[in-house]
C-alpha cells in the first residue's frame, strides 16, 4: 500500500516538474521565436542580440544562486514561483514596444527561469533512488526539448495569424496557472507526506558508519581548484554556446540568408529540439555502457568514462556545424536543412546531459550541488557570448561567418579534451578531519 502511494506521488510529482518546465522553456524563448517579426518593426541583430545577452546574463546568475538556494528554501516554492514570474514578464512585454524596456523585462525573465532546474534536481534526488537518477534526471532533461520541438511550431502558427504581441499571451497565461498547480501538486520530499525518506535516511545511516576520523572537511575553494572541473566546465560553456546559437539564430540563419519561411526557420528549431529529445536519452545509454564495461574490465583509474562520450558527441557537434556552413545554401532541401538541424540537436544536448551528471557525480555529496551550479555558471556564460557578440560577428561577416567561428571553437576544445580524456575525475580528495577529545 506504501509502495503504491509513492509510486502515485513520483509521477504526479515528475509529471507537473515535466509539465512545468516545458512552460519554463516556452517562456525562455517565446520572444526569440517572435524576432523575425519583430525586426519588421525597425529593431536590427545587435538590439536583438542585447535583448538576449539580458535574458542570458540574468539566467546564468539566478541559475547558480538558485542551486544555493534550493538548500535553503522549498525547492517546490523556488520552482512554482520562478514559473509565476517568468509568465508575468513574458504577458508584459506586449505593451512596451522600446529596446530598454524588452531587455529589463527578458532580465527579469532570465532570472525567474534561473529557478527551475535547480528546484527540479533538489526535488528529483529525494523522490528517486540513486540507481534510477540518471536515468530519471535524462528523461526530465527531454521536457526542455519537447517544449523546443512543439512551442516554435504553435508560436509560428499563432504570430502569422495574431501577430507576435498576441502570440505571447498562451505561454505567459499557461505559466501563471501552471504555477498555482504545482504549488499543490509537487512535494519536496516523501516525508512531507508520510512516506519514508530515500536520500536523507540513506545518508544517514551511511554517516553513522563512518568513524569520525574519515569525515571530510572539503570546501567549495578545493572545489573549485580542481583541473578536472575546469575542464568540464570550459565544454559546458562551449556546448552551450553552440545550443545557444543554433535555437536562438538558426531560424533567422535559414530566413535571412538560405531564403527560407518562418515555417521553415521554426521547422530547423523543432528539428534542433527533436534531436535533443534522442540525444539526451543516448548520452545516458551510450555513458551507462562505458560506465559498466569499465567496471566489469577491472579498471581501477580514477578517470571517467563519461567524458569519452562527451568527446564524441563534441566531435560530432563540429562535424555538423561544418555542414550547416559549408553544405547548406539556398538551393538546400527543407528535408537537408532540418535534418542538420536535428543531428546539431542530438549532439549539443547530448554532451549538455553528459556534462551535467558528471558535474554532479564526481563531485562528494556534500559539494554535488556547488558543483553543477559552478558548470551551469560556465554554461550560461556560454549563452551570454552567443548572444551580443555573437550578434556582431554575425552583423559583420553574416550568420555563415558567426557559424563559422562556433565550430573553429568547438574542434579546438576537442582537441583538448582528447589530449586529457584520461584526467583524473576526482574533484575533491578527501581529507580526514582530526578528532576532537
Amino acid at each position: 500500500m506504501a509502495s503504491s502511494k509513492f509510486s502515485r506521488y513520483q509521477m504526479a510529482i515528475f509529471a507537473s516538474m515535466y509539465l512545468g518546465y516545458m512552460i519554463y522553456m516556452y517562456d525562455r524563448r517565446s520572444f526569440t521565436y517572435a524576432f523575425p517579426a519583430v525586426i519588421e518593426e525597425g529593431f536590427d541583430k545587435s538590439q536583438l542580440g542585447l535583448i538576449v545577452t539580458s535574458q542570458t546574463t540574468a539566467y546564468a546568475i539566478s541559475k547558480f544562486l538558485g542551486g544555493v538556494l534550493s538548500d535553503k528554501v522549498s525547492a517546490k516554492i523556488l520552482f512554482s514561483a520562478g514559473l509565476f514570474i517568468s509568465g508575468l514578464s513574458v504577458l508584459a512585454l506586449p505593451f512596451f514596444n522600446s529596446v530598454a524596456y524588452f531587455s529589463a523585462l527578458w532580465f527579469l525573465c532570465g532570472l525567474a527561469q534561473g529557478c527551475g532546474w535547480p528546484a527540479c534536481a533538489k526535488i528529483l534526488r529525494q523522490w528517486f533512488r540513486p540507481a534510477q537518477f540518471g536515468t530519471w534526471w535524462s528523461v526530465l532533461s527531454t521536457s526542455q526539448n519537447v517544449s523546443g520541438s512543439v512551442a516554435p511550431l504553435v508560436a509560428a502558427f499563432l504570430i502569422t495569424t495574431f501577430g507576435w504581441r498576441s502570440s505571447l499571451r498562451l505561454p505567459g497565461i499557461i505559466s501563471v496557472v501552471l504555477a498555482l498547480i504545482c504549488v499543490m501538486t509537487i512535494v519536496n520530499q516523501p516525508s512531507d507526506v508520510g512516506l519514508e525518506n530515500l536520500v536523507g535516511d540513506a545518508d544517514t545511516k551511511v554517516k553513522s558508519k563512518k568513524p569520525e576520523s574519515t569525515k571530510t572537511q572539503s570546501t567549495w575553494r578545493d572545489l573549485v581548484a580542481s583541473p578536472f572541473l575546469w575542464l568540464m566546465s570550459l565544454g559546458y560553456l562551449i556546448v552551450y554556446a553552440a545550443k545557444t546559437a543554433a535555437s536562438d539564430w538558426g531560424q533567422l540563419y535559414v530566413i535571412q540568408e538560405l531564403g527560407g519561411s518562418q515555417y521553415l526557420g521554426s521547422g530547423f528549431i523543432s528539428s534542433c529540439e527533436t534531436g535533443g529529445v534522442v540525444g539526451s536519452i543516448l548520452a545516458g545509454w551510450i555513458t551507462d555502457w562505458l560506465v559498466r564495461r569499465k567496471k566489469e574490465s577491472g579498471d581501477k583509474t580514477d578517470s571517467s568514462p563519461r567524458v569519452k562520450g562527451a568527446l564524441i558527441f563534441m566531435l560530432f557537434t563540429g562535424v555538423f556545424y561544418h555542414a550547416l556552413v559549408f553544405f547548406i545554401d539556398k538551393t538546400s532541401s527543407e528535408v537537408l536543412i532540418t535534418g542538420v538541424g536535428f543531428l546539431i540537436g542530438v549532439c549539443v544536448y547530448g554532451a549538455i546531459c553528459i556534462y551535467g551528471v558528471v558535474a554532479t557525480e564526481c563531485a562528494p555529496t556534500h559539494l554535488s550541488g556547488t558543483s553543477h551550479a559552478f558548470c551551469a555558471l560556465a554554461a550560461n556564460m556560454g549563452g551570454m557570448l552567443a548572444g551580443l557578440p555573437l550578434t556582431y560577428i554575425a552583423k559583420l561577416y553574416n550568420w555563415s561567418g558567426a557559424f563559422l567561428v562556433m565550430e573553429v571553437i568547438i574542434f579546438a576544445y576537442v582537441l583538448i579534451l582528447f589530449a586529457f580524456q584520461n584526467i583524473s575525475s576526482t574533484m575533491v580528495p578527501e581529507k580526514p578531519m582530526k578528532k576532537v577529545e
